[in-house]
């Protein structure tokens, strides 16, 4: 057994699925069954249940996979430490794609320019702050009502920012023909389709019958689409379509423009952070959260 077989092992945990982490790490199905069977062996225990096609990480494998996380970080802090810096250092970064899209600019113009590989997993905030806690992600971007989901003491976070929702058009929808300026009442914007996803962008979980923040009980809307693809609302937002309900920071294109409503004075908001967790921290990532600090 070395490092690269826990890798595996640790892979694995997270998919517990032998084709996607073949997949993932260049190797063939049964070459990666091999590696897991001859560690099972050499330990005289099943760390994964085996169910139909699929495997599931069972107690003792939670325990070996938490010692193996810990091993492969202070071997990567060793070789660190005495390679004088010119080590590859793998990062991996988890959170909702809505929010990676957002921070990953400012993440990659903080990180040193060599010898870094960004891995990017993009994954509703349970699974990432899942992911962080057991080892297989350095860096997850979540809101703050992951953070109190949580609940982790042994979780460190820097807040990034708050973003508040608005009501976004296409600048070639037809709305602008009747209200140039972008000001219109509820009444009036209510007369217009809308695209909302079936679950939150954040968790993935059904919140409201809108999913997006937006009072529909008060304020019931014509949902005409639905998806949970970020980049297709944004596509049928764009087409003229349909109008949405999102976070202003997805406001950065000219091919779209923020509604002002003037009698409605409601607005969602949401708080992002970094968060780490700082007993696997190695020294880069403390380098990193430093500068995080300083810029917000």
């Amino acid at each position: 057994m070395n490092f690269e077989d826990l890798r595996k092992v640790i892979h694995l945990a997270h998919s517990q699925n032998i084709q996607a982490s073949a997949d993932a790490l260049n190797l063939t199905p049964g070459a990666l069954s091999k590696t897991l069977k001859k560690i099972e062996q050499s330990l005289n225990t099943d760390l994964f249940d085996r169910v139909g096609r699929n495997i599931q990480l069972n107690s003792q494998g939670e325990k070996f996979v938490s010692y193996a996380a810990r091993l492969v970080h202070e071997y990567e802090q060793m070789c660190s430490e005495f390679s004088g810096g010119q080590a590859r250092q793998v990062v991996n970064v988890t959170g909702p794609s809505v929010l990676l899209n957002h921070c990953l600019q400012t993440l990659i113009s903080l990180l040193p320019e060599k010898n870094i590989a960004l891995n990017i997993d993009a994954s509703f905030e349970g699974q990432a702050v899942k992911r962080l806690v057991g080892g297989h992600a350095h860096i997850a971007i979540v809101t703050g009502e992951a953070l109190s989901d949580a609940h982790l003491a042994d979780l460190d976070s820097v807040l990034l920012g708050t973003t508040t929702f608005k009501v976004i058009a296409a600048g070639s929808h037809q709305l602008f023909s009747h209200h140039p300026e972008g000001k219109m009442t509820l009444k009036q914007l209510l007369a217009y389709p809308f695209v909302c996803p079936s679950s939150s962008p954040f968790c993935g979980i059904v919140r409201g019958i809108g999913s997006d923040g937006w009072p529909d009980q008060q304020f019931p809307r014509n949902i005409a689409f639905r998806t949970d693809d970020f980049s297709s609302l944004l596509s049928i937002v764009s087409q003229g379509q349909a109008i949405a309900y999102v976070p202003d920071f997805v406001i950065t294109s000219s091919a779209f423009r923020a509604i002002e409503l003037v009698d409605f004075q409601y607005h969602y908001r949401e708080e992002y952070s970094l968060v780490y967790k700082p007993a696997m921290a190695d020294g880069w990532l403390n380098r990193l959260v430093a500068k995080v600090q300083a810029q917000v």
